[in-house]
């Protein structure tokens, strides 16, 4: 049932982008077609048209990231979802896969676009130059390069995910009102962030002033540097970690047992 649920998600996000993403790349390409023949004023046109249609990929994103989840499950068409042979779980989860996807899409769409837009200024072998030349300049092997690589692809997504899912809280949170609801969720929204930034400063403060950090630092310094970037990528995804389910349960939650729809 999720992959249903997914598939639904992505044809009604595919008919909203698909022609956004094929413009886009279309658009991409005649500009460094242009460019290579010298047609600057042509070009530069293209290229303000390209940045506008990044510009709107961006916030069509964060916009329909947004709508899917409040429509779909906050309005009236809850009652049909909440009504589907299908646990909130599955709902929640579909929801946040396919937001996840939309979103590394676009960045990659948007980035296959600058190179197109790029490409008369380089050859592509430079590409594969200049990705050796790091694996070169940093102080590991080439198989550590590699998982520092993948670790921070997975932080990314981590990352991903606590953003889209504090959204999804927050607006969850915004059941708890029969008025003004928007107003409620961007008010958990700036609550909740801001409270996180206090505990996270009371944290730190606390920990210099019992010197916690001093033997932290201790400790960390007698692994090698790629034990200690390590240990940092591990604080960070249990920290992420952390965050994503305190989201999820919060969503969870109201979905299950505070469920006002409107």
């Amino acid at each position: 049932m999720l992959r249903k649920l997914m598939k639904y998600e992505f044809m009604a996000m595919g008919r909203i982008f698909l022609p956004l993403f094929g413009a886009l790349l279309v658009i991409s390409l005649i500009n460094g077609i242009l460019g290579s023949f010298g047609l600057d004023t042509p070009a530069g046109i293209g290229v303000a048209v390209a940045v506008l249609l990044i510009v709107g990929i961006v916030v069509i994103t964060f916009i329909l990231i947004i709508q899917r989840f409040w429509t779909n499950l906050l309005s009236n068409e809850g009652y049909l979802m909440m009504t589907l042979p299908v646990s909130t779980d599955r709902i929640i989860l579909s929801k946040l896969f396919t937001a996840t996807v939309l979103s590394v899409v676009s960045t990659i769409v948007v980035f296959c676009s600058i190179l197109l837009m790029a490409a008369i200024s380089f050859d592509i072998s430079d590409i594969g130059r200049g990705i050796r030349y790091v694996f070169g300049i940093l102080p590991f092997e080439s198989s550590q390069t590699v998982i520092l690589m993948i670790q921070a692809v997975i932080a990314l997504i981590l990352s991903l995910f606590t953003n889209i899912l504090l959204l999804y809280a927050c607006m969850s949170l915004s059941m708890l009102s029969n008025r003004y609801r928007w107003l409620v969720a961007i008010g958990a929204y700036i609550a909740i962030t801001t409270a996180l930034q206090i505990i996270v400063t009371v944290a730190i403060a606390i920990g210099v002033a019992i010197g916690a950090f001093g033997a932290f630092e201790r400790f960390l310094l007698s692994f090698p540097t790629f034990g200690q970037i390590q240990l940092f990528a591990l604080a960070i995804y249990l920290f992420s970690l952390a965050l994503c389910a305190a989201y999820y349960f919060t969503t969870r939650y109201m979905l299950k047992n505070r469920l006002n729809l409107q």
